[in-house]
């Protein structure tokens, strides 16, 4: 029900601030149903996961998947974000395949660090040694998502948004139906084996779907990918220190609580990250893939993007405020009504973390501006501003847990409105010379 009332506000917010006709909303739309569908069913059978796995079991995956996170960022060392930019699909086509050599190139290195470090990552990251053997899915798993990271960009190029969206259903339906049959059954790893297997199940439907866009190996060439490598250098020059210190510091505060308070404690704050992202995942990554193909549009042709971003900015202020009111007053008893009694402290967490998490989703939605509009290094320049101050964490280690979120939201909050004036700055001088 949460879902249809979500796709009938948004579907009234894009009628209201656009035309039905136009491509944007069409696209968005598209994306958005795909997305509601494929979200719906994590989120469905999140209630009932909580009760076949323990806070421990989802605390150990949060950090599992923090990792993960930091790895895929870096994992194509950015090169997959230059491939909707070229104005030819034969350019595209080469940095596809550039992508996918890097990413089994750094799995294979991933590999062997964990073979030879494991028991000193394991100490250092406080990691439960019960889930320690499943750090070994992280090679495969990381390789086999950021290749498909690269596919979807490769489907955002071709406009090709129900193919995106149905990969997404593909991935959750597998994840979801291995979770639910492991927790059943009592067979350990659960979570980490459905997660793999999901996003083995993605990357297959995204080939499919990539080949029947206009993707083919023929297109390709050692020469035209050694071409677009140095053509496209600024990409992992500028840009994979700073997004891989900006990834490193989304997951910092949920290292820094796993080794200073506990597992428990994370697998509590991995319930609040995962509602109080629902808008994250719902619509703003949803907009931001059409909003970066269209505004790359409009930028080969000189035309205004004013309109389109203020538009959308009405339409996640609107989502933002209304999310806030809903935490705020209802948090601890919805969490526990819909996850079980002990997970009213992940509703507690949720009203001091709320602020920081609709800032993020505004700013992430707008994120993909300075890619069109060449701010690469600006760009980076936050990233490393950012990852310092979220540094100064390790300083406040003494406090409670309620005043430790207390201080890494406030630092949240000023980093996001930095990026926020950011983008409106490189809008608006684009605008002026345009």
């Amino acid at each position: 029900m949460f879902f249809v009332l979500c796709y009938h506000f948004f579907y009234s917010m894009l009628k209201k601030r656009f035309s039905l006709s136009s491509d944007f909303t069409k696209n968005t739309l598209t994306l958005v149903v795909g997305t509601v569908i494929a979200q719906a069913i994590p989120f469905i059978l999140h209630p009932f996961l909580r009760r076949l796995y323990s806070a421990e079991d989802f605390g150990a995956m949060a950090v599992y998947l923090n990792i993960f996170g930091v790895i895929t960022i870096i994992s194509a060392l950015r090169y997959e974000a230059a491939i909707v930019l070229p104005k030819n699909d034969n350019e595209s086509a080469n940095i596809l395949s550039l992508t996918f050599f890097i990413n089994l190139l750094i799995s294979a290195i991933l590999l062997i660090a964990l073979l030879l470090f494991k028991d000193r990552i394991v100490l250092f990251l406080n990691f439960p040694v019960q889930y320690a053997n499943y750090l070994y899915i992280l090679p495969l798993a990381s390789s086999v998502f950021g290749i498909y990271q690269s596919i979807n960009y490769w489907l955002i190029r071709q406009k090709a948004f129900k193919a995106s969206t149905s990969n997404k259903v593909v991935r959750r339906v597998v994840e979801g139906g291995v979770q639910t049959t492991f927790g059943l059954l009592r067979i350990p790893g659960g979570l980490f084996v459905g997660d793999l297997l999901g996003n083995l199940a993605n990357v297959l439907a995204g080939f499919r779907q990539a080949f029947k866009n206009n993707f083919h190996f023929k297109q390709v060439s050692v020469k035209k990918m050694a071409f677009v490598f140095k053509k496209y250098i600024e990409y992992p020059k500028y840009n994979v220190i700073p997004t891989l210190m900006s990834s490193v510091a989304n997951v910092l505060p949920f290292l820094i609580i796993n080794k200073i308070y506990s597992t428990e404690t994370v697998g509590y704050l991995d319930l609040s990250k995962l509602v109080l992202s629902i808008p994250l995942i719902f619509i703003s990554s949803t907009i931001s893939q059409v909003l970066f193909q269209q505004i790359t549009a409009k930028k080969h042709e000189s035309q205004s993007v004013k309109n389109d971003v203020r538009n959308i900015l009405f339409l996640l202020l609107a989502v933002a405020i209304f999310e806030i009111v809903v935490i705020q007053f209802l948090g601890p008893p919805l969490f526990a009504w819909v996850f079980g009694e002990q997970y009213a402290l992940s509703g507690a967490f949720s009203q001091i973390l709320i602020f920081s998490f609709v800032l993020n989703f505004i700013g992430s939605t707008f994120s993909s501006v300075f890619m069109t509009f060449n701010r690469i290094k600006m760009n980076s320049v936050w990233q490393i501003c950012y990852f310092a101050a979220i540094c100064s964490l390790f300083f406040f280690k003494g406090l409670s847990i309620n005043d430790f979120l207390k201080i890494y939201v406030g630092i949240e909050v000023l980093m996001h409105l930095t990026y926020c004036a950011m983008i409106y700055w490189v809008i608006d001088q684009y605008e002026k010379k345009r």
